[in-house]
């Protein structure tokens, strides 16, 4: 019988020596911002529906505080995802309705002096999400740092 060129797993070694509690913890960890972002996007939408473009702001500061013991670099990334996602789905879904999206953007880009681009006025709506969710969390990390001092 030919031997094979891989080795056969031992599957005791194969186990993690941390357990399945460990990875049920993981899980869990990583369900809060996942849950808390899709809370995010869903309020940012609908604010954005309404008129409310100021909520990813709101949204950054929140999940700045709610994640303050977790790592920075997972807190923005949820709070830049969830604000710029819950900005998208609103124009993607007035453009498929039918709605002057494209148009509009490039009225809007224009009016500012930019190319008449919509999609540079479309990428510019989304990054002023973004920076408003990054200026959420800074603040909320500034002042969540000035309490513990």
């Amino acid at each position: 019988m030919p031997r094979s060129l891989s080795p056969v797993a031992d599957p005791s070694a194969s186990a993690s020596p941390k357990g399945p509690s460990t990875t049920r913890q993981r899980c869990r960890r990583a369900a809060v911002p996942l849950g808390g972002g899709t809370l995010a996007v869903i309020i940012i939408t609908i604010g954005a529906f309404v008129g409310w473009w100021f909520l990813p702001f709101a949204a950054g500061l929140v999940i700045g505080l709610a994640g303050r013991h977790r790592s920075l670099r997972s807190v923005l990334a949820t709070a830049v995802a969830a604000a710029v996602t819950g900005w998208a789905i609103p124009l993607v879904w007035q453009a498929a309705h039918g709605e002057p999206v494209a148009a509009t953007a490039r009225a809007v880009a224009a009016v500012a002096g930019l190319p008449a681009s919509a999609w540079l006025t479309l990428g510019v709506t989304l990054l002023v999400s973004a920076v408003q969710a990054l200026t959420g969390v800074w603040l909320s990390r500034a002042v969540s740092g000035l309490a513990k001092a």
